[in-house]
């Protein structure tokens, strides 16, 4: 990528294909106040188009003009060596005519080259637009971009006089209730999705998808509607034992506390033979009829593109039909492993009978390395022995193999127990970073060179994608940083994070120079290992000197990133 293009003309078109209106018209917004000649029209047949403008959205099946026209210009690309999600950007001058291809190996790719176009290489300058002369594919990596959000502690728009998320306990999820407006679930959920879409993740794991006090189906509906447009599928949290279950809060047929207060019998019971309120026994056959029935209505009524199953942190139910479901299954894994593998086994093929494309994920609660399977819960009379359990552990292979496991990377990051060169035991994992959660230790970290390398562990563990927590709003500078150094490495580990501040970061922070300056207090504030204290008069200085160099976009940016330090060297 070199030089800079002027675009103009007397005649200019965004020709996009079948399905790709909403790219071409990202690319519309952004052009008209300056070329006001352009406008989008669908492609028709693989004529191309001959404006002093043109520029092609969409993928070479959705979009034969656009086609036809690479072909013409002599180019090739071997479209079956790119994974979903990729794309190319190009562009071809001659004669005073520009050509660009906004072209995806697909709709996601399409919807990423046309925000990447917008976001990091267009420029608006005295009423000109330039753009930099562009011949690059970008590949995407890992399949699985998630984050993985609670309701009622996602805080993308803050509002004066509503009240703040809640806290992170470890209650949270299972008795608060929704703190803020019905508004502003839709408010944050939609924040949340723009900066996804923009940034080429493709999974929002959601709990508390469904409440009352937030709307109810029509806003999760709305929801669903605005994601699907922006390429991100949503997956409801589905309580299998407790959570809500598939109706988080709210006097609902599917909601779990409803069902067993109708139905208190059908409860799960503790190791002492105690009932447990609002908690159903995964093994009674009408609680199995309810979760059956609570699937179908949810994939009926959401456009949703799969869901997150959860049978409970290391949940163990202890009914006489939980009991002999165990000692039929025998093998040597803890009873939690056992229940969880039952629960979502079942779950997972009626998922999939709903929706073959379907994405079916589920939580681990524990790290792949083999250290953490064994001391999960160890001295639990539900863990048994840590000696005498297997590895890989037979929940991987008793639950379906089209599932998708959720590792948890967190105490393999925090002790830094990689094992390598090692293969996570699922088929299909993802690797989950439950850091920076609202109201945790850690929201006030950067994650800068660790999520290097949890990036790196993750592909050659042969993971197939990664999730972080998403609540906090980026308007703190360490949160923006963390969630756009994890969108860039999960969609390409390999990726050069120089690449990331020169054309992205270098918008937010005022231009290239500022850019090149953050990095280097990123690296003064953190490392491999952790936070890094004794730096923080330098990198205030180094502050200083960025924010003299910034151009007024940044100024503000450099401020909150000013106080942000400030408020670490007062910890």
């Amino acid at each position: 990528m070199s030089g800079l293009v002027e675009l103009y003309g007397l005649t200019a078109s965004v020709m996009h294909g079948e399905g790709d209106e909403f790219a071409a018209n990202l690319l519309l917004d952004f052009l008209k106040p300056n070329i006001r000649a352009i406008k989008t029209l669908p492609a028709k047949g693989s004529k191309p188009r001959n404006d002093d403008l043109v520029i092609y959205v969409g993928s070479f099946e959705s979009n034969p003009a656009g086609a036809q026209a690479f072909k013409s210009l002599g180019y090739t690309l071997n479209w079956e060596s790119l994974s979903e999600g990729s794309f190319v950007l190009k562009t071809f001058r001659k004669e005073g005519k520009t050509t660009i291809f906004v072209t995806g190996k697909d709709r996601l790719g399409t919807l990423y080259a046309a925000q990447d176009l917008k976001n990091c290489y267009l420029r608006i300058d005295m009423g000109r637009v330039l753009l930099n002369e562009l011949n690059l594919v970008e590949r995407a990596q890992l399949k699985y971009r998630w984050l993985y959000n609670w309701d009622d502690r996602t805080n993308w728009e803050p509002t004066i006089g509503e009240t703040q998320p809640a806290a992170d306990t470890a209650e949270r999820g299972r008795n608060q209730t929704y703190p803020k407006t019905q508004e502003a679930y839709l408010r944050d959920g939609k924040r949340v999705l723009d900066f996804m879409s923009e940034n080429r993740l493709n999974g929002l794991i959601l709990w508390g998808f469904l409440r009352d006090t937030h709307g109810g189906q029509a806003a999760a509906q709305e929801l669903c509607r605005y994601a699907q447009e922006r390429g991100v599928r949503i997956l409801p949290g589905v309580g299998l034992t407790g959570h809500g279950g598939f109706f988080h809060e709210g006097n609902h047929q599917f909601n779990a506390s409803s069902w067993t207060k109708a139905h208190p019998e059908l409860r799960a019971m503790d190791e002492r033979g105690n009932y447990r309120d609002g908690v159903i026994c995964p093994e009674k056959p009408e609680n199995r009829t309810w979760l059956r029935e609570g699937l179908q209505w949810l994939y009926q009524n959401f456009r949703i593109g799969g869901v997150s199953l959860d049978a409970g942190e290391f949940f163990v139910c202890y009914s006489e039909d939980c009991r002999k479901a165990r000692q039929a299954m025998g093998g040597s894994d803890p009873d939690f492993f056992k229940d969880l593998s039952r629960a979502v086994s079942f779950m997972a093929v009626e998922a999939q009978k709903l929706d073959a494309q379907t994405w079916i994920a589920y939580p681990a609660y524990v790290g792949f390395d083999i250290e953490s399977i064994q001391n999960a819960r160890a001295g639990t009379s539900s863990g048994g022995p840590a000696s005498s359990r297997p590895f890989p552990p037979e929940f991987v292979r008793r639950v379906p193999d089209f599932a998708i496991c959720q590792w948890d990377l967190t105490q393999m990051l925090q002790e830094r127990s990689w094992p390598s060169p090692f293969r996570a035991p699922s088929k299909h994992g993802v690797g989950l970073l439950r850091r920076g959660g609202a109201g945790s230790k850690s929201s006030g970290e950067l994650y800068w060179k660790r999520m290097e390398e949890v990036t790196h562990h993750a592909l050659s563990s042969k993971l197939e994608g990664l999730a972080t927590i998403g609540e906090m709003s980026p308007e703190n500078p360490n949160v923006e940083l963390n969630y756009l150094t994890f969108a860039a490495l999960a969609f390409n580990p390999a990726a050069d994070l120089n690449e990331l501040f020169r054309f992205r970061i270098a918008r937010l922070y005022g231009g290239e120079e500022p850019a090149k300056k953050l990095m280097r207090i990123l690296d003064l504030l953190e490392d491999e290992t952790g936070m890094l204290p004794g730096n923080m008069d330098e990198a205030l200085k180094l502050v200083g000197q960025a924010q003299e160099l910034s151009d007024r976009s940044g100024k503000e940016k450099w401020a909150r990133l000013t106080s942000y330090i400030e408020g670490l060297k007062r910890q």
